[in-house]
């Protein structure tokens, strides 16, 4: 089952990358819009965790285009912010759970194995 992690800080994705590699989780992380692309075309995931907000790319619209295609409908959606109003916008889009940056690793792994299993 693989998760794929999208956020443009390098560090946060390698953080979260690394937590969820020692659970026994395949993950896979990118940085940018045309990694998204590519890492999209290559294997379908079963979880996105995205950041809500990234230079020059948008958690927001990622999860709406997601959750709006037929054939990526059923990919599990967490987004992550730090926005205070953010948990009320993963609603309002459709995402299917909200991690608050910064978070707690106890907290971040439980929701992961909630949303896949």
């Amino acid at each position: 089952m693989k998760i794929l992690i999208v956020d443009d800080n390098k560090d946060i994705c390698m953080l979260i990358e690394s937590i969820l590699l020692s659970e026994g989780y395949n993950v896979v992380s990118c940085s940018t819009p045309a990694d998204f692309k590519t890492q999209m075309g290559t294997e379908k995931p079963a979880l996105i965790i995205t950041d809500m907000l990234m230079s020059g790319f948008d958690g927001r619209t990622l999860t709406r285009d997601i959750k709006n295609n037929s054939q990526t409908a059923d990919i599990k959606i967490m987004l992550m912010s730090a926005h205070p109003d953010a948990g009320h916008i993963c609603d309002d889009i459709g995402a299917d759970e909200f991690l608050a940056k910064p978070f707690e690793i106890d907290d971040l792994v439980g929701k992961v194995e909630r949303l896949l299993h």
